[in-house]
């Protein structure tokens, strides 16, 4: 198994994530954004990170690359057993890369103060729908999105929210008093030794999201 990644990512973080959390035996190969390897591309089509090799065969895009590896790679299960489990799984990967992430990313791209505070709502209220509508009627009593399992679901949104540092310094994008199931969530994730063994802090996601950003915008 190859794995194709760059530290920076969030898409490659999830797919780390699940080669740990299995204890998948991986070639961490580091790439360059800014200078991408032929090798790389040959592999990668789209140019982009994650992507893996495996038994010969390349695979790319982290939500197929994941589902891939929990099916190859079965104990400890990532989806659930359930058919409609796994089909709100599915479903909520799909708010967060569709919905979520295109306001998320909207927020830190703009430069537009006069815009900022529209932005800086509708990133909240994805916050505020996945706190109610996701978290609070799927997981029950339990820590994770699913329950008291851990599940791709979970991994998909992590690598985000353990960049929300950076949106909060240059957007003031933060959960508040309010999202407290979230919260917890986040607790919970934080204590995984898969997140501990490839955390970054927040000052290094403040200053790699530094040019991307460009100022500080008032929350």
């Amino acid at each position: 198994m190859e794995l194709y990644s760059a530290r920076i990512c969030p898409f490659a973080h999830r797919t780390r994530l699940v080669l740990l959390e299995k204890a998948i035996e991986f070639e961490h190969v580091e790439i360059d954004l800014g200078d991408k390897p032929q090798r790389f591309l040959d592999v990668s089509p789209y140019g982009k990170v994650p992507a893996i090799v495996h038994d010969g065969v390349a695979l790319y895009e982290s939500a197929i690359i994941n589902e891939y590896l929990d099916d190859v790679f079965p104990s400890p299960a990532l989806m659930p057993q359930d058919p409609l489990a796994r089909a709100q799984t599915r479903i909520w990967i799909d708010y967060c890369d569709i919905r979520f992430l295109t306001d998320y990313y909207a927020l830190m791209r703009n430069q537009d103060g006069a815009s900022h505070g529209e932005l800086l709502k509708k990133t909240r209220a994805h916050l505020d729908t996945i706190e109610q509508d996701g978290m609070a009627k799927l997981g029950g009593d339990g820590p994770f999105w699913m329950g008291d399992r851990l599940t791709l679901l979970d991994v998909a949104y992590f690598p985000f929210f353990e960049r929300l540092p950076a949106w909060s310094h240059y957007r003031g994008l933060d959960l508040g008093s309010d999202h407290p199931r979230l919260a917890r969530w986040l607790d919970a994730m934080w204590q995984r030794p898969s997140v501990k063994g490839i955390a970054n802090d927040a000052d290094y996601y403040i200053a790699h999201y530094e040019d991307y950003a460009k100022q500080v915008l008032a929350a």
